[in-house]
């Protein structure tokens, strides 16, 4: 009888201890998911930010853009005006070109600068959003890996004890994959 309490009490620290590595791998998944959604507010608040300042960039140059074919019609108007002198004439023609040329081709906030700049944004908007997926998707994984563990709990299933840790191993993989190629974890 004393070897069967014995073989009891065994049974009964083992999967005592058992709970407490199903409790620490729960722990660890957590700790996963709320780096993983620290990682999803980031990502998501660059994305809004480039996604602002690129439509901010775009108005800008609509009104380059606006200004440069105003400067151009306002020059062939005064073309066809009678100027009181050639040399006032050349002057406000000049004038239009500088306009036209300065809206069109500064290096600094000319059309063609105004959209390098702009593409670069949507290029940094488009990377966040990536990163914003994979980190959500990894997010996702390790949650169902929370869930299946907690289930082992309840049932004492050795085979959900396995599905939440390879959910947790999957989730640490695309959140690492979030952090450096994040177009290979945004599914």
């Amino acid at each position: 009888m004393s070897e069967a309490v014995e073989t009891h009490e065994h049974a009964e620290a083992a999967a005592h201890g058992g709970r407490k590595h199903t409790a620490l791998l729960i722990a660890v998944l957590a700790a996963g998911l709320a780096f993983c959604e620290q990682g999803a507010q980031h990502a998501g608040t660059r994305m809004s930010q480039s996604a602002v300042s690129a439509a901010d960039v775009w108005a800008e140059y609509q009104a380059k853009s606006t200004r440069a074919n105003e400067a151009r019609e306002l020059a062939q108007m005064a073309a066809l005006l009678p100027a009181a002198s050639q040399a006032a004439h050349d002057q406000v023609a000049a004038k239009f070109a500088s306009d036209v040329d300065r809206f069109e081709n500064d290096p600094k906030t000319g059309k063609a600068a105004l959209a390098n700049q702009a593409r670069a944004l949507e290029r940094d908007r488009d990377a966040a959003h990536e990163r914003l997926e994979a980190f959500d998707n990894a997010s996702a994984a390790l949650q169902l890996g929370i869930v299946l563990t907690t289930a082992s709990v309840i049932t004492g299933s050795v085979m959900l004890v396995w599905g939440g840790l390879l959910l947790g191993a999957l989730g640490a993989v695309l959140a690492l994959l979030g952090l450096v190629y994040p177009e290979l974890a945004a599914v």
